[in-house]
């Protein structure tokens, strides 16, 4: 189901998704960096595997699986970018 908004509610929906597809990406970027810098040196393994692969990459894939689903669910919403209105089209 469409929202109905106006052109500046548009505006601020549009920011607000873009703001939190941002932070976002930087939790999964800091995860992906952090746990493959932080654990590189440990030589630990798991499964014939660096144990930091299997946190970082992987991991990073769950968390950004979560967070789309959180986004699609709280933050994003269904809007015509169209500014006609009903029956204001030009095709009418």
């Amino acid at each position: 189901m469409k929202v109905q908004m106006t052109p500046e509610q548009k505006e601020k929906q549009i920011r607000k998704e873009a703001r939190a597809t941002l932070i976002l990406f930087l939790i999964c970027f800091l995860w992906n960096v952090g746990f493959a810098y932080g654990l590189s040196g440990t030589g630990a393994r798991l499964f014939g595997l660096p144990l930091w692969w299997l946190v970082s990459t992987p991991g990073m894939f769950v968390i950004a699986v979560i967070g789309v689903v959180f986004l699609l669910k709280k933050v994003f919403v269904n809007f015509d970018l169209e500014d006609t209105e009903e029956g204001g089209g030009i095709d009418e």
